[in-house]
């Protein structure tokens, strides 16, 4: 198998960790969906690596800011504003549920998918208790998830007993000899309590400007095939396409470490992007013949396929095989 691949179908879901009302983290899933608002500081980082910092308020019903380095992201319960701070540039998007879910896919968010929906964490293979630990200078409750009924992924949650809110979790990928593990480490937190409704409302920085519909659609990704097919087919472009899945670590990996770089960007010149899900939409995955994440085509607008990529093997391995899109 190539770096970084990982085997597709055996998973039951993405990284959701919940089994039942009465489950090991039902007292963190109750603390979450209880809470009127939340802000928090933490990190994440792969271990052996940089930890970055971020901060998170939640709101309910459906507000969210969350602050990164390089970028912000307001949901106010009608647009969805991502700001990029290094080009001073920001975009809105209706918001949706499903768009407000989609800012939990990822690993580092994942943590606070319940605080929106108590049956966040319902799709675990296995939950188990593993007694107490010490961590941040307390006796923590330990929490042992098995997320897909193979064991590829793994995750650890260290739950704050006098709150039974989780201050960490350690998430682990292997596939064969390849092991990636990552950590979410909450700094501070506090649940409850009056949000301050100025953080949900977006006001653009001095200076900045928002992306024109061209600017906006020149690197917009795509998440049904036939759209971005009648797109390509309009604009005499080929399709590139990232079959993943939310549970996977290397595909993380390549959303990262790629996707936000000018170098890919600039392939939206000759190349529309579409992201499939493949578990999510099992029958375009199997069209593809797709068994491993992350895999990544070139296919022009009639489905036809130009050129494969399975795993992810590093930015420069990556435009070894698509740079040569670039117009």
């Amino acid at each position: 198998m190539k770096k970084y691949a990982v085997l597709a179908g055996l998973v039951v879901a993405g990284l959701v960790f919940a089994r039942g009302a009465n489950g090991p983290l039902s007292g963190f899933v109750k603390a979450m969906t209880d809470a009127n608002s939340l802000s928090a500081s933490f990190t994440y980082q792969k271990i052996g690596g940089t930890a970055q910092s971020y901060t998170i308020d939640l709101a309910k019903p459906n507000m969210v800011r969350i602050d990164k380095a390089g970028q912000t992201i307001v949901a106010d319960g009608k647009t969805i504003v991502t700001y990029d701070k290094q080009a001073k540039t920001y975009v809105k998007a209706p918001q949706s549920d499903a768009e407000l879910g989609r800012l939990f896919n990822d690993d580092e968010f994942s943590l606070f998918a319940p605080f929106f929906s108590p049956n966040a964490f319902d799709k675990l293979a296995k939950v188990a208790p593993a007694g107490t630990k010490n961590r941040k200078g307390m006796a923590m409750q330990v929490v042992e998830a098995t997320v897909d009924a193979k064991g590829f992924k793994k995750a650890t949650f260290y739950i704050d007993p006098s709150n039974n809110v989780a201050r960490q979790l350690e998430i682990t990928f292997s596939d064969g000899p390849e092991v990636v593990r990552t950590l979410v480490d909450v700094k501070d937190i506090k649940v409850g309590g009056q949000a301050d409704a100025a953080l949900f409302a977006f006001k653009a920085p001095e200076g900045s400007r928002e992306l024109s519909m061209e600017e906006m659609n020149s690197d917009k990704w795509y998440y049904d095939l036939e759209e971005a097919k009648a797109v390509a087919k309009r604009t005499n472009r080929q399709i590139f396409v990232d079959f993943y899945a939310v549970w996977c670590g290397p595909c993380k990996l390549l959303a990262a470490e790629v996707f936000p770089l000018q170098q890919f960007k600039n392939l939206s010149k000759s190349l529309v992007f579409c992201k499939i899900d493949v578990d999510e939409q099992k029958s375009v995955a199997q069209a593809y013949k797709i068994t491993a994440m992350p895999t990544q085509m070139v296919i022009n607008a009639d489905g036809s396929v130009v050129t494969t990529k399975v795993g992810y093997g590093g930015v420069q391995d990556f435009f070894n095989t698509f740079g040569k899109f670039a117009k």
